[in-house]
């Protein structure tokens, strides 16, 4: 599968917070590419955007110069850095949320 992976001027806030302001950038097919920084840095937000599971204020994420869809999305991959499941969340939520990640693949 190769392509081109652009995330253009994404911003993302939470009430007073920003997750992400004008974030851009590219990842061309055989690339692998690893987010690193401190907590609140908004990796996981963008993570979460590039798989539209969070909606953006603005800015646009594409694959081959048009929008992401269900089916390249189910053809991304995502290792987190935590494997297990998240304490805060409530288990319904969180078998809604593996659910929206294709979790797991067949």
């Amino acid at each position: 599968m190769g392509g081109l992976l652009e995330l253009v001027r994404l911003r993302r806030t939470f009430g007073s917070l920003t997750a992400l302001d004008d974030l851009s950038f590219t990842v061309p097919a055989g690339h692998v590419v690893g987010f690193l920084g401190p907590n609140g840095a908004g990796k996981t937000t963008t993570m979460r955007a590039i798989f539209g599971l969070t909606d953006l204020d603005s800015g646009t994420v594409r694959w081959n110069g048009g929008p992401v869809g269900q089916e390249e999305r189910r053809r991304f991959g995502y290792m987190p850095e935590e494997r297990g499941l998240y304490p805060a969340m409530r288990v319904a939520e969180q078998i809604a949320y593996f659910g929206r990640l294709g979790w797991p693949c067949s």
